[in-house]
């Protein structure tokens, strides 16, 4: 069986996604880590500015607060542009 000039062989599909599997498991286990490692660093109380109101909060929630909305975020957009690409297609 013959195979373009660019085009994965059989078997470097496989290969090829665990290697980016992998690759990204390592990639979120340093981002986890660096995470936890600043926010137990940053366990102080601060002033928190809303629109009409300001309160004192644990800096860990503000942290993680923002690292959950930026996840939400992420796989919102992820999330609409595939469902761009398939109604285009």
């Amino acid at each position: 069986m013959a195979t373009t000039p660019g085009s994965p062989g059989p078997k470097s599909t496989g290969k090829q996604r665990n290697t980016r599997d992998i690759v990204r498991l390592v990639v979120s286990g340093i981002g986890l880590v660096l995470l936890v490692a600043f926010v137990i660093d940053n366990s102080e109380t601060v002033p928190v500015g809303f629109v009409v109101t300001t309160t004192r909060v644990s800096l860990i929630w503000v942290i993680l607060i923002a690292a959950v909305l930026g996840a939400v975020v992420d796989r919102l957009v992820i999330y609409l542009g595939q469902r761009r690409r398939r109604s285009k297609g």
